[in-house]
Order: C-alpha cells, then structure tokens, then sequence
C-alpha cells in the first residue's frame, strides 16, 4: 500500500480530472493560476503552460507569442477579499446589488423569478439550522422563518420570504391574475432590500460612513487648532475608557499630573481632568441602571414566588374541600 504522504503528493501532482497538473518536462503548471498569469506552447510536450515572468521593474512582463491571463475578479464589500473599490466603483457595485440582473424582455420575467427562486433556495437548503425544514410547504416556511428569527438570520428570513413570492409571482402570471402577480412581485422587491441592508459589511459601511460624515459636518465649522484639539479628545477619551476604575480614581483625586502618566500630550491638564471625571461618571451611571435592572428583576421573582404560592395554596384548600365532600 502507498503511504499517505506520497498518495497526497501525487494527488496534489493532479488535477480534478486525474490529469497531471505541472509538465512533466519543463515542470511548468498545466492549469490557469489563481493570479495574473502569461502561458505558453510547452516545446517539449505541446500543452499550454502557464506561469508568471516578473519584470525588471515590477510586474509581470511578456513576451512575444505568449497570451496574458486575469483570473475572474470576485467583487465583495468584504475588505478581506483584497480588493478595494474606487468611489464610482463601490456605487457602481450597491447599485447593482440593489438593482440586480436586467431582464431582456418580458418574455424572460417567468424564467428569471424562477432562477432566483432556485438560487436562493439552494442557499438556504445550505443553512444546518433550516436543513431538516420543508420549504415547499407553509407549515415548513413558518417553522425555518421562526428559526432563523431566533438565531438572528434576517438576511436569509427575508430572502426566505423573497423566494416564496417570487414563486407567487410567476403563478399568478401563468394563472392570468395580472393584480396577484404586480402585488407579489412588489413584495419580493420590499422582501430583497430587506435583506440587503442586513448584509453584514453594508450595514457596517453606511454606519461607518454616517459617523465619519457627522464628523465632517460637526468640524467644518471649526478652526484648525480646534479641530486638531477635537481630535485629541477623541483619542483620550478613547484610551481613558480602557483604563480601570480605580486608576481612574487615582487620577482624579491624588492632584499629581494626569498627561505623563497617561503619555498624552497637546491637551491641558484642566481637560484631562474633566475626561477622567465623566467617565467615572458615566461608569456609575450605568452601574446604577444595572442595580435597578437586577433589582426589578428580584422583584419580578419575588411576585412569581408569591403567586404561585397563593395558587398552591388555593389549590390545597379546594382538593381538602372536595375530599371532605367526597366522604361525607
């Protein structure tokens, strides 16, 4: 039997098809890259490879007779795909999020409601939480849309929701109901946005961008060394929250200092010392909402416990009651 490290090292030599992934003579990759790419006429086998030829001065050059290859370009809103978009580009991009596919003619409208019905429901056939629901009938669709409230998938509720009146939809116009099929068609649209807005990164991104765009509004009218000291604040402030609540009690009561001992500069003393008081002000706040939460639920379970022992007890006199009935 082949050990396993050298069944993984020849599987690893071949492609899905069972078919060698490098050229047996040049050693060159028989498969497109993943990056940006030239290929070529292997001279000895006759297949074309492909590989990357950096130039002298940066990125990849090529030479005469050679083909050059850009891998397909994935767009997300998530940073951590490795592209960026320009500011048309990320318009571009939501707007065709919103959007979507363009239909030819209406011709298409059944067959287009009925691919995106299938592709969402295979999405959703693809959540574990939904795995084992019908989504062909009512009872299964209210049972996975109940489920995926409760675990805080909105995205794939309202897409859930989406798929059903795309369904609908395309009924009513094979039916002749041209109103049921306008209704539902506007739902489903109501039902995409829904969803996209309780996208992850786009839902970060208008937050984000509406803070820094309150930001903007707030310092337009302020100076350059009020903006910069504005600025300051934030930083302090930001740091002063990290710290604990009896370093920040020393701070404001031993007279000593605060800047050196928080190394922060371009601030006076008077602000710091203003900083440090509201957040142990803020800190004693909140502790004092989170007592009277604690204790309002202390109550809440004090008034259950009496409750149900005033049932109890009712409930002990009327079977004595009936007992005493019961035997003359």
């Amino acid at each position: 039997m082949m050990g396993n490290s050298q069944a993984d090292e020849e599987k690893d030599m071949e492609g899905e098809t069972g078919q060698p992934r490098f050229c047996q003579d040049c050693g060159l990759s028989l498969v497109m890259l993943d990056t940006w790419c030239t290929s070529r006429t292997c001279e000895n086998c006759g297949k074309e490879v492909f590989f990357v030829r950096r130039g002298e001065d940066g990125g990849i050059r090529v030479e005469k007779g050679e083909e050059f290859h850009i891998p397909q370009i994935t767009l997300s809103l998530d940073p951590a795909t490795g592209g960026q978009f320009m500011r048309f580009g990320l318009e571009g991009f939501i707007k065709q999020l919103f959007l979507g596919q363009k239909i030819e003619s209406k011709e298409k409208v059944i067959e287009r409601f009925k691919e995106l019905e299938e592709r969402i429901d295979a999405e959703l056939r693809g959540l574990d939480c939904i795995s084992h629901c019908d989504l062909e009938s009512d009872a299964g669709v209210e049972e996975a849309a109940g489920i995926l409230e409760k675990q805080g998938l909105n995205e794939y509720r309202f897409n859930l929701f989406r798929s059903g009146l795309l369904r609908r939809c395309y009924t009513a116009i094979e039916e002749g109901d041209a109103l049921d099929a306008v209704y539902s068609a506007y739902q489903a649209d109501i039902f995409k946005e829904y969803s996209l807005l309780e996208h992850h990164h786009l839902k970060e991104i208008i937050w984000l961008g509406y803070g820094c765009y309150v930001d903007i509004m707030k310092n337009e009218g302020l100076t350059e060394p009020a903006a910069r000291e504005n600025k300051l604040i934030k930083g302090a402030t930001n740091k002063i929250r990290n710290l604990d609540s009896e370093f920040l009690y020393a701070l404001a009561k031993n007279g000593s200092e605060i800047a050196p001992r928080l190394t922060l500069s371009g601030l006076s003393e008077e602000t710091l010392k203003a900083l440090v008081d509201h957040e142990l002000e803020r800190r004693e706040r909140d502790r004092q909402e989170l007592l009277a939460k604690e204790e309002m639920k202390i109550k809440r379970a004090a008034n259950s416990i009496m409750l149900w022992g005033f049932l109890f007890t009712l409930a002990n006199g009327l079977i004595l009651a009936l007992y005493k009935d019961w035997i003359g």
